[in-house]
């Protein structure tokens, strides 16, 4: 499939759309014909868009989900640089009394779980996704309004602390659910609009950019794809289901790339040191992947960072590159196929 070249001279990015402009075909040929696919990739020489389908392309907004976990990460650190919040201080001292006793019921220790830990999922936290009455409640009522004690309430129900805080890394939407509660009390306004002004969301021309339920973007929701889950059309579930801080963006592939591109570009954070400190592997576990709202990998040599979504997103950074490559599909089940094809971005023209 043709490239769709945007920004900047043609002259000066032919040789970005000689390899990122036929993803898409690549992404086919592996994965079938009649899927849907959006791939943006953007480095110094412009952005490139590909896709396959005529549902999804690089301004089709669709749900996120964890890669919102990298806006909230960075929204956090905003708040270190403004003086509101210590990564080193333990939960007890940020969160609500009600959650606190949740969590201590269950055998959690508040006192010796820092926000670092919520950030860098080494808390010993389960993640409430997990338990089977979780998903049970969504398949008999996808509209089911989630509230974010619920939630927290449901990891400590339905499951087990997994161990000492730092002691280990497991991924869990629960902290980050409880560090988006953070960041409302410390910043004193909601989740939504304290990542929307601490990261600059308009400055940066995020137009299709939005948090579901909380902000209104009428001509973006009206665009928004139809996102399947094991063959079911999950439009019509309740984005409360991922609301909370584990998700809750709607946004484009064109969107994160160029977000991915600020944050590591330096855009975003009034200190370079902030950003070190959200790479930095310094504190965590030594077999721990995750960073502070990022994964950090490595592929024939390179280092990159990414974060993906449930649905069926994803978005890498490159540092030495300067490249950003976002992906979406609609059906999750080409998830794995679309990844590869971006891993193979990461390394192109080297």
């Amino acid at each position: 499939m043709r490239g769709l070249i945007v920004g900047g001279l043609l002259a000066t990015v032919m040789a970005t759309s000689a390899w990122a402009g036929d993803m898409a075909d690549r992404f086919t040929a592996a994965a079938g014909d009649s899927v849907n696919v959006s791939f943006y990739v953007l480095d110094e020489r412009g952005g490139t868009a590909d896709h396959a389908g005529d549902k999804l392309d690089q301004s089709t907004p669709v749900r996120i989900a964890s890669v919102t976990k990298t806006f909230v990460a960075a929204t956090a650190l905003r708040l270190v640089e403004e003086g509101k919040l210590d990564l080193g201080q333990p939960i007890k001292r940020y969160i609500d009394t009600r959650f606190d006793d949740l969590l201590t019921s269950d055998g959690y220790d508040t006192s010796a779980i820092t926000v670092k830990h919520l950030m860098s999922h080494t808390g010993g936290l389960v993640d409430h996704t997990h338990g089977k009455a979780f998903f049970d409640t969504i398949l008999s009522d996808p509209s089911h309004h989630w509230t974010r004690e619920e939630q927290i309430k449901g990891a400590v129900d339905w499951l087990d602390p997994l161990g000492a805080p730092g002691e280990k890394f497991s991924y869990s939407d629960t902290g980050y659910v409880l560090l988006g509660h953070i960041i409302e009390k410390q910043s004193g306004i909601t989740l939504a609009a304290a990542v929307r002004r601490y990261l600059s969301l308009d400055s940066l021309g995020l137009k299709n950019t939005y948090w579901e339920l909380a902000e209104e973007n009428a001509d973006a929701e009206a665009r928004r794809a139809h996102q399947y889950f094991q063959g079911m059309d999950t439009f019509g579930w309740s984005a409360t289901l991922d609301h909370y801080g584990g998700g809750g963006l709607v946004s484009t592939t064109r969107d994160m790339a160029v977000f991915f591109e600020a944050l590591f570009g330096g855009k975003i954070f009034k200190n370079p040191e902030m950003l070190d400190l959200m790479l930095s592997k310094d504190g965590l576990p030594d077999a721990s992947p995750y960073r502070l709202g990022l994964f950090e990998w490595e592929v024939d040599g390179v280092t990159y960072y990414e974060h993906s979504g449930f649905w069926g997103t994803l978005v890498m950074y490159v540092p030495s590159r300067k490249r950003a490559i976002a992906g979406a599909v609609l059906h999750q089940k080409h998830f794995k196929a679309m990844r590869t094809g971006m891993v193979g971005m990461i390394t192109a023209d080297k």
